[in-house]
């Protein structure tokens, strides 16, 4: 017998009676089954939205019909309400693909597809109701057919043409007949009436319009110059040989059909994204779909203008879109009317009719990997969507992640490579810079080391740019106090607070708390307050400084929350309206600007030593990347990294270019510790803001597991920490996570490690339900985590 949550409702089952599986946002790993009343049976369908009660209390509850039968149920059931979609919402490949994602990644179906299907088209953003008209069915036409006028003959040959039912303003428009006829139509039996939906002239004239990638299009400034330069010169581009040898194995895959990956690792510069167009325009031409997913911060307008410029029927998908806006791009691919969908993360899930191609560019990227319910890995996600659809499937990185490598190496997925720019240009000079001897004379702390500043200047003495990245915002990353030592920290959680100059505030980045800086220490009541270390903010006002007649903007989510912001910059920055461009990792990713011929990285420490066994990895992905932004053009380029630590195996081997190197010294430690790629693993977070209620949890959790693994070993395990190794599933933890108070609340975590996928399902599925999760403690499972703090 099913599981339920609530009492048997009052009505009894039949075998005549329709059954539905209704599945509710939350996390629960079963479908209910509800009884379907007679009015509704011609409206309800799989992937239609229902109101049902739900609960003890019988709660008018929105469900998902994953699933119609006529069986009848071993027990007494309740009976939906509502049905509330005319259409489904969900194809037949999204439910499998949602299924899968609810079993992987250890949460309700319910709440995956809860996440799939946008605001906008749950809320019907973007259309309006309308009357219809169409005929009636044929069987249902009366015989012999009534006498008709002339218009109503005229109206009845119209609707005849038109097999879907048509908006009765434009059968009048059309028809040149007005409401008497087709009230006649409807009284003599041969037409009907129903009210339908339509979408609204503004989302269909101007599907982009308050976007900033609005003016996205094949003249568009900052469109990429090999774009550029096909249209100016016509006729299809010349492939180098690398390029070539490429297309020759993704040629006849493509042609051919069925599921196969490919991990294309190309150097920036070396020509990757016309691998993917050319990949495109063929499943078009075989009358498919092709989806392109990249991180939402190399979404720009430039990465659109070089789609657009080769592929006709674009939807582009992203953050910036309204409400109405993206509800009207879902419903155009689930029509069919879109070839192309560009997006980010969550663009895995559109309702393709057809689909042929899934491109993932920059797939190392970790802004993939969503971080709330459902915690599910955008590229993970896609590669199952192309073996469940089987399909072709690109992955694509100068930096590839080091899971996708280790497939590759395993011969799970094709490896291709591009070792070289297009064109023959050369990598840049990459020169490091010892922050522990490169200082001022001063000797005071400076953002910008003498010999960067010196590159600066002759730089742009002979009309280059200059590119300056530090991936921290703000003026001052802490306030410090010289005579006590104390450091400003937010109150919900475990962090410092950083300074915003231009808004004279203290701002916690990770919860977003603010307040006033103080004018003297609040734990000694020393009158003065040290603004220390560097962010973007106060960068900018030394660059100014010290080039005060140069152009300089700056890029960070502080200053580019107003839309348009983002392309308004880079359009005056190819241009050669702004001179230096600094700012965070957006700066890094997806941006080609020829005139760019020194790329300066002011910190190249940030985030080496995280808590985070991916430190090194991102570090080296983060300097590769932005060095990858010079020397694109006839001008040679050039980069300076200034380090505290030259000799840290990251920063040396960006530096050099030698993303193999990296990877196979990267690989051996994660094996030597059994992380990932070489082992699966899962984290779980403990939450509350009681420390000892979440502590108390978090050791209960903790003997589950350990009684589990002991089954599974057949034998009491030894304590300590890495317990369970014998059981095939190493177990770290409980401990206070590395950021041990955040948004008000304690955090313990685990840490869990197998080489199995299926074996850390399996405990986790057997041991979480046994353990009750106390009134006030919350509990996060995250399978493949990016995130370890």
């Amino acid at each position: 017998m099913q599981p339920t949550l609530f009492q048997p409702y009052e009505i009894a089952t039949s075998v005549e009676t329709s059954f539905a599986e209704i599945v509710f946002d939350r996390p629960l790993d079963h479908a209910y089954t509800y009884a379907v009343p007679g009015s509704l049976l011609d409206q309800i369908g799989v992937g239609k939205r229902v109101l049902a009660p739900f609960g003890r209390g019988d709660r008018q509850t929105i469900g998902f019909c994953v699933g119609v039968a006529y069986a009848k149920p071993e027990r007494k059931v309740k009976s939906i309400l509502q049905v509330l979609d005319d259409e489904s919402l969900l194809t037949e490949h999204l439910l499998k693909l949602t299924r899968w994602m609810a079993d992987y990644y250890l949460c309700g179906w319910g709440q995956v597809l809860n996440a799939v299907v946008p605001a906008g088209v749950k809320k019907l953003a973007g259309t309006k109701q309308v009357p219809l008209l169409e005929l009636v069915p044929e069987s249902q036409l009366p015989i012999p057919l009534p006498h008709l006028s002339p218009k109503q003959k005229r109206v009845f040959e119209y609707l005849q043409t038109h097999p879907t039912p048509v908006e009765l303003r434009q059968v009048t428009a059309e028809t040149g007949c007005g409401a008497a006829p087709i009230e006649a139509l409807v009284e003599k039996g041969l037409a009907r009436r129903k009210a339908g939906r339509v979408e609204t002239a503004t989302t269909i004239s101007q599907p982009f319009s308050r976007s900033p990638l609005a003016s996205a299009n094949p003249n568009d400034p900052t469109e990429p110059p090999f774009a550029q330069g096909e249209r100016q010169h016509g006729g299809a581009i010349e492939l180098t040989a690398d390029q070539a040898a490429a297309w020759a194995k993704i040629e006849p895959i493509l042609q051919a059909g069925g599921f196969h990956p490919f991990l294309l690792h190309g150097i920036t510069g070396s020509g990757k994204t016309e691998l993917y167009l050319r990949a495109i325009e063929e499943v078009v031409r075989q009358g498919k779909e092709a989806l392109v997913l990249v991180p939402e911060i190399s979404l720009t307008p430039q990465t659109i203008a070089a789609f657009k410029g080769r592929c006709q029927n674009i939807a582009i998908l992203h953050s910036h879109l309204h409400t109405a806006e993206r509800g009207n791009h879902w419903r155009r691919i689930a029509r069919g009317e879109v070839q192309v969908i560009i997006g980010a993360r969550s663009a895995v899930l559109a309702p393709t009719k057809n689909l042929g191609l899934i491109v993932i560019d920059e797939e190392h990227e970790t802004s993939f990997k969503q971080e709330k319910t459902p915690r599910y890995h955008g590229r993970d996600v896609a590669v199952m969507r192309a073996r469940l659809e089987n399909i072709p499937i690109i992955l694509g990185s100068a930096t590839p992640s080091l899971e996708s490598w280790h497939n590759a190496l395993r011969g799970q997925y094709t490896l291709l490579t591009l070792p070289k720019r297009v064109m023959d240009r050369p990598l840049p000079v990459v020169k490091l810079i010892d922050l522990r001897h490169d200082r001022h004379a001063d000797k005071k702390p400076h953002g910008i080391s003498p010999t960067l500043e010196r590159a600066m200047k002759h730089a742009l003495d002979i009309g280059g740019q200059v590119m300056l990245l530090l991936n921290r915002r703000g003026f001052s990353t802490y306030l410090h106090c010289p005579a006590c030592g104390h450091v400003e920290q937010c109150k919900f959680c475990d962090l410092s607070m950083t300074y915003h100059k231009e808004r004279h505030v203290t701002m916690c980045h990770y919860c977003g708390f603010e307040q006033k800086p103080p004018d003297k220490c609040p734990v000694c009541g020393a009158g003065q307050v040290l603004y220390q270390g560097m962010g973007t903010e106060k960068l900018q006002a030394e660059i100014e400084r010290k080039f005060p007649h140069k152009a300089v903007e700056r890029m960070d989510s502080d200053t580019m929350k107003r839309p348009g912001s983002h392309q308004k910059v880079l359009e005056a920055f190819r241009r050669g309206e702004i001179q230096i461009l600094l700012g965070t990792q957006m700066i890094a990713k997806g941006l080609d600007f020829p005139n760019v011929t020194l790329v300066g990285v002011v910190n190249a420490d940030v985030g080496l030593h995280h808590a985070d066994f991916r430190a090194s990895e991102r570090t080296f992905q983060l300097l590769a990347q932005v060095a990858g932004r010079t020397g694109r053009g006839d001008q040679a380029g050039f980069v300076y990294i200034q380090t505290w630590q030259p000799e840290h195996p990251a920063i040396i081997l960006a530096a050099q270019h030698d993303y193999l190197t990296f990877a196979h010294e990267e690989m051996q430690q994660r094996k030597a510790h059994n992380y990932p790629p070489i082992q699966r693993m899962a984290r779980l977070i403990v939450r509350s803001k009681d420390e000892k209620a979440g502590n108390d949890y978090a050791d209960r959790l903790a003997d589950g597991f350990r009684l589990e693994l002991e089954r599974h070993a057949g034998q009491p395990l030894p304590p300590g920490e890495g317990s369970g190794a014998r059981a095939g599933l190493r177990l770290l933890g409980p401990a206070e996570a590395p950021v041990f108070r955040l948004k008000g609340n304690f955090r313990f975590h685990f840490q869990m490690h197998s080489a199995s996928s299926s074996l850390l399902h399996q405990v986790l599925r057997a041991v979480l339900p046994t353990v009750r999760l106390p009134s006030g403690v919350e509990l996060t499972v995250d399978i493949d985590p990016q995130d370890m703090l």
